[in-house]
């Protein structure tokens, strides 16, 4: 199997094992610990062409250093980079109290919000920085995705929190 599908599949039942314990209909308070993170990978031309199209113009969570650019000391070298919320994607149950803390590790500036299910803001626009952690508390009272985007570096920064029916 591949390492992302068995991946999953753990995740899935973790979260599935640690329902069957929980009672039903009590709200549970979570605490949700997220990073911004930055993937980097390089290479150089003689070990790989650069790309035809530059991965900045496909969405601005892409990075893209050509061959000069990346290192002038270096004219083969290229690079790239992809920025993500980690882990990208929770679940929770509808009525429960959440606690969002968000680390800052990479990007200097980040604009973000966080919207429930029908675009209605729960974080509004707001800066967060590198080396800085940012928190919210909200319940989650709608059946659906909350968004956690970060318009700098959108779509590819994109964090979802799925609250299931309890």
């Amino acid at each position: 199997m591949r390492p992302l599908l068995v991946a999953v599949l753990m995740l899935s039942a973790m979260l599935a094992a640690q329902d069957v314990t929980a009672q039903r209909g009590t709200s549970k308070s979570h605490a949700i610990y997220m990073t911004a993170v930055e993937f980097k990978g390089s290479t150089t031309t003689d070990q790989l062409a650069a790309p035809p199209i530059d991965p900045a113009k496909m969405s601005h969570g892409y990075a893209y250093k050509g061959p000069g650019e990346a290192d002038p000391s270096a004219p083969q070298r290229w690079e790239v980079a992809s920025y993500q919320f980690s882990p990208a994607f929770v679940t929770v149950q509808q009525g429960d109290s959440i606690m969002l803390s968000v680390f800052i590790a990479n990007g200097d500036h980040h604009e973000v919000r966080l919207t429930d299910p029908d675009d209605e803001p729960i974080i509004t626009k707001a800066a967060w920085d590198r080396g800085r952690e940012y928190t919210a508390f909200f319940e989650a009272r709608k059946l659906g995705k909350y968004l956690l985007t970060c318009g700098t570096h959108a779509p590819s920064m994109t964090a979802t929190i799925l609250v299931l029916p309890r």
